[in-house]
Parts: C-alpha cells; structure tokens; sequence
C-alpha cells in the first residue's frame, strides 16, 4: 500500500482541447490504482471534488481517501502544456486548509497550494511541484528514506544555489536524502546518489501530452521502488519508460514487465551551436502572442533561437528579407507557424525547401492540399503545439 499526499485539480488545456479533473496528487493516484496498488489518498476538494471521487471508488477496489473540504476547485488553465499556467482563484488568494497529516511505511508526497503537510514514513517520495519557494522536506517530514524528485529551478531554490556541488551538498547533508533526481524534460533525468550520478534517458514519442507527465515519473518510482522493491536506478529507468508511454498515449502502465519496450532513446546533442529558426507571421496581436510563447519555449529548454520579429524587428522590406534569408540558412532546422498561411511565411516554407532545411510545420486549421508543394521537403507536420516543439528539439 502507498499513500498519496496531493492536489486535485481541474485542468484546462487549450493545445489539447480538454478539460479534466487530474491535479498530481490524483493523476499519481490513477497510476498506482491502474497498476493493481492499494492507494489511500489524502487531498483537498469541494463537493464536486468528493463526488468525483466517490465514482473512482466505485472503480477500483483498492482506492481509499480522506478529503478536506473547500469552497472552490483550483483551475489550472494552459494555452499550451510548455506555457505557464493561469490559475485561478488568484495564487494570493487561495485560502489554506489545515495541515494534512500522514504516516505510512510508503508515502508519496506533491507541494499543493491550498494546503501544507506533516509527514513521517519509512520511504518516502518527495515532488515539491513549484521553484517559487518549495518547502523543504525538512520542515515538515521525517523520513527513514528519502528520495527528491525536482527540477532544475526547484532544486536550486531548496539548495540556495546554482552550483551543483553545493546542491548536492545539500541534499545529501542538510536535507537527508537517500538521493535525488532532477529531471530535466526531453532531456531526460539525473539520479543523483552519494556516490555517483546516473543519466536517465528520456524517448521520442509521437506525441508528447506533457501536463502531468512529472506526476507520472513521481507516481511510477515510487511505485517501482516501494511496491516492487527495485533499485533506485531501475526505478527511475522505469518510471522514464512509463513516463513516456503516458505522453504518447495517456495510459498508465507498468514498464517493468513488458516483452518489448519500442520506444528510441533520445541522445543529447550538444546545443549551444544549433540553432532554430520560427517562421510566422506577427500582424496581430493572436499572432505575436504565439510566436512570443513559442520562442519562450524553446528558449526555456536551452535552444538557441532566430525569430525575425524579435530579433530583426520592423524595418525596410528589402533589408529584412535579406536578414530573414541570411537566418534560415544558418539554422539547422526551421519552425514554421502555417496557419492563416501568410505569404511571407510561405515564400520563407520555399527557400528552406530549396536549402535542404529539417522543417517542423505546426498548424490548426490548413487543408492538407494547400500544403501539397512542402510534400517534397524534410517536414513533419503536426496539430499540437508541444509536440511540435518537442520532435524540433529531438530532430535538431
């Protein structure tokens, strides 16, 4: 048995066209119950919450939960699963309920934002789910054993540092931890134990459905090492697996006892020379406010970006088509935004065929017979913003 310790939330995605009720606490939840674990799970909610609930225990016979009552449910609202959330009510003013308290031989924990915690178990998994200020698991828990799981931003907020000496420093001395991991998107993860350090690949999927993707590697590791007693490495391998399986196609299921696992191993390139090159039009504000979120995108996994609004701006025609050429040709792979299917945009789509350019096409809403003449160029084209951020890093 493990306990769960999390949100339950409603999530608005915009890329995906949906809206659900997950939050990490349940979506962690849903693995472990999917996987034949016996789950008490801890959470706070209103009515419409423990209603939902009340229907999963109905489903699963192992599924257990105490829930504290609120007035509202916490709504995160995305346009695109790689840009910030909107949450509502207003971060300032969500009201906390009281502390929940847990103790359990297994205990799997997430930061939540209308409640704080007081933990104790013997193994215990610890996501603090936000780089504003995370707690520390020392100021609420105690654990016999007690991994982190992080990303880079969250494990440089708990150490107070950007150095990763002093980080591991810290976890190790001053917070206790058997070890860590800080994941670190399509790059995959690093175990972190006192002796060494472990690279956890990431997989190219088809599709790369990210939100709550950090819940399933959390959720699937523990589950690994607490339920199935595997070493640290082989869980968080595992829950890499899971993880991925999950992006591509929302299922819940345990990696460790399939036949055939078919998914490639992303191998890092080395970034800091290859470069990406966004083709869109910018003459309304719908359109700068996309090219804005998806260079922000790129730039937050580390990739270098040429975007001719931001960095050639208005100007002279001639001067500017000239520069925006001059871009393309030293970028390794061109992002096009095909919507609306703007001239420029198309003449830009031309000369990167004719140059022998990798070309992502994202859009919504063309006819695939308007796109006929791009047939003969190195393009994929896709309908969901993230993934085709994702399939440009990995074809980088």
């Amino acid at each position: 048995m493990i306990k769960v310790i999390g949100g339950t939330y409603r999530e608005i995605d915009y890329d995906d066209i949906s809206i659900e009720i997950y939050g990490s606490g349940f979506r962690a939840t849903k693995f472990l119950l999917e996987n034949g674990c016996t789950v008490d799970f801890k959470t706070v909610g209103n009515n419409d919450i423990i209603g939902y609930l009340k229907e999963n225990k109905k489903v699963y016979d192992g599924f257990t939960f105490q829930c504290k009552e609120c007035d509202e449910i916490i709504t995160f609202k995305y346009s695109f699963s790689l840009d910030q959330p909107t949450i509502f009510p207003h971060l300032l003013t969500i009201p906390k309920a009281e502390d929940l308290n847990a103790s359990s031989e297994n205990l799997i924990a997430f930061g939540m934002l209308e409640a704080d915690f007081i933990l104790s178990g013997n193994k215990v998994v610890y996501d603090p789910q936000t780089p504003i200020k995370p707690k520390r698991f020392s100021e609420f828990g105690k654990a016999k054993e007690l991994i982190y799981i992080v990303n880079k931003n969250e494990a440089s907020s708990i150490a107070s540092s950007e150095d990763i000496e002093e980080i591991k420093n810290y976890f190790f001395n001053s917070e206790q931890a058997k070890a860590f991991i800080i994941k670190n998107g399509p790059f995959g993860a690093i175990l972190y134990l006192n002796n060494k350090e472990i690279k956890i690949p990431s997989y190219i999927t088809n599709n790369v459905n990210k939100i709550g993707s950090g819940d399933i590697f959390t959720s699937s590791f523990g589950f690994y090492w607490m339920e199935k007693g595997l070493s640290l490495e082989e869980s968080a391998i595992y829950a890499s697996r899971s993880t991925a399986i999950y992006c591509d196609k929302k299922v819940y299921i345990d990696t460790s006892i399939l036949e055939f696992f078919n998914y490639k191993e992303f191998n890092n390139p080395i970034f800091s020379e290859r470069q990406v090159y966004l083709a869109s039009p910018f003459f309304c504000i719908s359109e700068l406010i996309l090219i804005d979120k998806i260079r922000s995108a790129f730039l937050s996994l580390g990739v270098k970006v040429f975007s001719p609004f931001h960095d050639i701006g208005l100007g002279e025609d001639t001067i500017i088509a000239k520069k925006d050429l001059e871009g393309i040709e030293k970028s390794d792979i061109v992002f096009f935004v095909l919507d609306n299917l703007d001239s420029g945009t198309l003449i830009e789509s031309g000369y990167s065929l004719a140059k022998g350019k990798k070309i992502i096409g994202y859009h919504r809403t063309c006819e695939e017979s308007k796109l006929l003449m791009l047939k003969p160029a190195n393009i994929n084209f896709y309908q969901h913003l993230t993934t085709a951020i994702y399939h440009t890093i990995w074809n980088l």
